[in-house]
Formats: C-alpha cells, sequence, structure tokens
C-alpha cells in the first residue's frame, strides 16, 4: 500500500465501501490503520441482483471475530437461502448463496439456457443461483468461496479462495491465486500463483520455504500448494477479476 496513503495526507477520505472482490483481513486493518476517523463498509451482490443486496460496518471488533469478514445482514427487501441443489440447508450449513426477492433480474438477454440454468422462481418469487459458497450465522451472511473453486484432494474438499485468503495473511505474500493441476480428471496437486512482497533471499526456494512455513501455522497441511510460481501480476478478467480459469489452463496445458 502507497505509504502516503494515510489521514494525514487524504483527509478528505471518510468512506471506505467495497463489493465485487472478498475485502481482505489484512486489508481492512491497515485500512481502520491508517485512516482512523473513516467507515469502511464491506457489501455483496451480483449484478444479477441488481449489485449489493448485503453489508456491514467493518468495525475493530468485527475483524477481532472473525478471521474472515463477513459479507453482511441482508437488506429487508431480499432473503437468501442457502441450498444444496434443491434442498434448502439448515443455520450454519455451507452451501449455494441463493437471493429471492424483487432485486433479481429477469435473467440474461438473449441468452435461455443460462437464464434457466441460474434463474427460477422460490415460493412465488424471483431467485438467483450465484454460485458463491457460504452460510447464515447470527443473521450475517458469510462467504465460503466460489463453489466452482471448490475441489477435492487426497479425499479432502478444499476451497481454493479459502488458501489465497491464507497466503495474503503470509508477510511474504502481496497477492496470490491458487489453482489445481489435474491428471486424468483427478486433482494431482495445488499450484500457487504468487507476486511477493519484497525480501531478502536469494533463490524462490528459500522463499518458497518461507511462505510454507508461516502458511502452516494457520491451515491444514492438505491445503499448502505443492508447487510455487512467481509473478510480476497476476493477470485479470475484462471485469477487472483475477483470471483464475485463466491460470488453470496454463498449469492444465502441458
Amino acid at each position: 500500500m502507497e505509504p502516503t496513503f494515510d489521514e494525514a495526507h487524504a483527509s478528505s477520505l471518510k468512506i471506505f465501501l467495497f463489493c465485487g472482490e472478498e475485502l481482505p483481513h489484512a486489508t481492512a486493518e491497515k485500512l481502520l490503520e491508517r485512516f482512523p476517523s473513516a467507515r469502511i463498509f464491506n457489501t455483496y451482490g451480483p449484478t444479477e441482483a441488481t449489485v449489493a443486496i448485503s453489508g456491514i460496518e467493518v468495525t475493530k471488533e468485527v475483524l477481532a471475530s472473525f478471521s474472515r469478514i463477513p459479507i453482511g445482514y441482508v437488506k429487508e427487501d431480499t432473503t437468501v437461502v442457502i441450498m444444496e441443489e434443491e434442498n434448502e440447508l439448515a443455520v450454519g450449513e455451507v452451501g449455494e448463496i441463493v437471493i429471492v426477492g424483487p432485486s433479481v433480474s429477469k435473467g440474461y438477454l438473449h441468452n435461455p439456457e443460462k437464464t434457466a440454468q441460474a434463474f427460477f422462481t422460490y415460493q412465488g418469487q424471483p431467485a438467483y443461483r450465484t454460485g458463491d459458497a457460504g452460510k447464515q450465522v447470527d443473521d450475517l451472511l458469510i462467504y465460503d468461496g466460489r463453489i466452482d473453486f471448490q475441489v477435492k484432494l487426497h479425499g479432502y474438499r478444499i476451497e481454493l479462495e479459502d488458501i489465497d485468503h491464507h497466503l495474503v495473511g503470509v508477510s511474504y505474500v502481496k497477492q496470490a491465486a491458487v489453482v489445481p493441476k489435474y491428471q486424468n480428471h483427478k486433482v494431482q496437486q495445488l499450484v500457487a500463483f504468487i507476486v511477493s512482497q519484497p525480501h531478502s533471499f536469494e533463490k524462490e526456494f528459500q522463499l518458497t520455504k518461507a511462505i510454507k512455513a508461516e502458511l502452516n501455522e494457520s491451515v491444514m497441511d492438505y491445503m499448502i500448494p505443492q508447487k510455487f510460481i512467481y509473478v510480476e501480476q497476476l493477470p485479470l478478467t475484462a471485469n477487472g477479476k483475477i483470471d483464475r480459469k485463466g491460470l488453470m489452463n496454463e498449469v492444465n496445458a502441458t
């Protein structure tokens, strides 16, 4: 983060509003430290549901209570249902986030097949399958990654964005994206693409060893990537999000 990006140099900044990408815990901590008088809001909602349908103010208390920042309380005219295929799950169980209510759009223009896959009617109201995994705890909506970014390795269910989250918390890592490498249609290993922080290691294997050692403090052994690839920047999609599918194609091309 730019050294001069703080309250002393940008006193007019009073509100930070996040939506679209997961807000990293470390980023929120740094903003609260640099802008103690500002307010930070984390919101959630896809374009298909007219953008934000939930939100929460991120405070020091919230950061102390959650290792992964909640995506908020659902607005009054909207209902969120957590589902597994066609079944509604109990409170606290992880499943697909389904948005129900008047803000849900009618579908995708001139694409009835894709519309039928994502949109349906739930208890007489329009509903949208987000493709995001999550759960509800004490009226708070908790994001748990993308369903299509969940894999199984050696019998363990692994959420790739969860590993990203912990990697970014490592002192040597600036950005990270983890993807699976397949062999015979099964996940063979996890590959981490890393944009590193400045460091004094002469060899990449030394940096990798240090990252693994620090990562081991926060995740299970089976979640630690087997291969690390260091890049200057991560590729982005047209929407400005990390192009994870492009990285998957790269590691599975050979």
